[in-house]
């Protein structure tokens, strides 16, 4: 199983290079990756931006406050 590049999702069949309708939504493994590695969730899902500098900072004050951002990131879009 791998990820694609274009659009982010496991199994892409689609090479126009925009993204799903299904793409948008938080499954089970993005809420566990925001869960256990807060960062790399919402890096996963939006990438380098101002939400994903904001996790950094909150999941050095704790893994708490980092992971329940993320969820909430995640799951909000």
């Amino acid at each position: 199983m791998c990820i694609c590049i274009k659009c982010g999702c496991f199994s892409c069949k689609n090479t126009s290079g925009e993204r799903d309708e299904k793409a948008g939504a938080a499954d089970c493994v993005d809420i566990m990756l925001a869960i256990l590695l807060p960062p790399a969730g919402i890096y996963k899902k939006e990438g380098c931006t101002g939400r994903f500098w904001a996790n950094v900072v909150l999941t050095v004050l704790g893994i708490a406050p980092g992971s329940i951002h993320a969820v909430i990131c995640i799951s909000g879009k």
